[in-house]
């Protein structure tokens, strides 16, 4: 009975002074404060372990030519669709699609028909009105024909000498010829074809000169002026140089583009009409970063830019402008002058969001 009451005795001394022991340990302040600090720490590093994690470099921008890209077409210098200016049948077509004739060379050949004939009347016309006119000359010296008579016979003489001259026109005007060097592009006509004023014939192309035509928005055309050196790239990779000869001073309705002009040499015509090319102007040096097209990414609203992060590691997307393309990377602009690119890890990112920065 003693030993089992000495034992209760014995737990209940036991647990109050664990009891008591735990009631001065959370009256300690200085114990609080060291539990509830580890505390915070630990909650810190957790949450920064749970941000997203990129890839960060530090980039400066550059002084660079600044150049203006424009997507165009070639095009002859001059092309022209010859057109009949009399009638007739087709007697000769002395040429074929494709090919190259010189200026002054005949084309197509039209029937004379009866203006042999009136060609001979005019000229026998015009004898007698010489004829008629001297005579009257003569008498009128002599005081035997009236001066209104010598008027009406140098009247008749100048309508035979106009009638003589529009049938020669008129004859002319039976053989085609080209008005200058180039290419039989287009022919409408075949042997026996009835033609009548105005209708198609052939078209001729001049290669001598080709023109890059393309078109420039509305905030890039005040920068070019003729004269300004060009290149153009064509889709086989072939290069051309040469000048701007034409902006236009009228926009489109459509697109508020302007149409630009450069003229390059073609002396050996091996440029055609209508091959596509990519057109660089350089319109003097501009601030811009060199960075990798893989980089750029788009908003939400469709605008191309690229993502960094500011002081506070938060995301922001800023919007560029492309300058130029070369092989050693794309230079944008728009951008400030140092900023912290995200290089890896931007596509898991969305602006305004927190990340944890790591330094490449």
């Amino acid at each position: 009975m003693k030993k089992s009451i000495i034992l209760a005795l014995l737990i209940v001394v036991v647990v109050t002074g664990w009891l008591l022991s735990g009631v001065w340990r959370s009256s300690d302040p200085h114990s609080v404060n060291q539990e509830t600090g580890s505390g915070a720490s630990a909650s810190a590093e957790q949450v920064e372990a749970a941000l997203p994690r990129v890839r960060v470099r530090s980039v400066e921008s550059e002084r660079v030519p600044q150049e203006i890209i424009l997507l165009g077409t070639t095009e002859a210098k001059r092309k022209v669709r010859l057109r009949a200016q009399t009638v007739g049948v087709v007697k000769k077509v002395l040429v074929a699609r494709g090919q190259f004739v010189r200026q002054g060379e005949v084309l197509v050949k039209l029937a004379a028909d009866d203006r042999p004939a009136r060609l001979r009347q005019a000229k026998a016309l015009l004898d007698q009105r010489q004829t008629e006119f001297e005579a009257a000359t003569s008498l009128s010296k002599k005081n035997l024909r009236s001066q209104i008579a010598l008027s009406e016979a140098n009247a008749l003489l100048n309508a035979a000498k106009a009638g003589l001259e529009r049938i020669r026109v008129d004859m002319d005007r039976t053989e085609i010829r080209a008005p200058f060097d180039g290419f039989v592009d287009q022919r409408f006509v075949e042997l026996g074809d009835y033609m009548k004023v105005g209708e198609p014939i052939v078209t001729i192309l001049d290669l001598s000169t080709i023109v890059v035509a393309g078109d420039v928005s509305e905030h890039n055309v005040s920068k070019i002026k003729p004269g300004l050196s060009g290149r153009a790239v064509l889709v086989d990779k072939r290069e051309l140089e040469g000048q701007i000869t034409y902006v236009a001073r009228s926009s489109s309705a459509s697109t508020r583009t302007f149409r630009v002009e450069l003229e390059v040499p073609n002396p050996s015509y091996a440029v055609a009409e209508g091959i596509t090319a990519k057109i660089s102007l350089s319109v003097g040096e501009t601030v811009a970063h060199r960075l990798s097209p893989a980089l750029l990414t788009l908003s939400d609203e469709g605008v191309m830019g690229i993502k960094v992060i500011n002081a506070e590691n938060v995301v922001e997307f800023l919007s560029v402008t492309l300058v130029a393309d070369t092989p050693e990377g794309t230079w944008l602009g728009g951008l400030p002058e140092q900023l912290e690119l995200i290089s890896v890890g931007h596509e898991f990112v969305k602006q305004g969001q927190k990340v944890t920065a790591v330094r490449e």
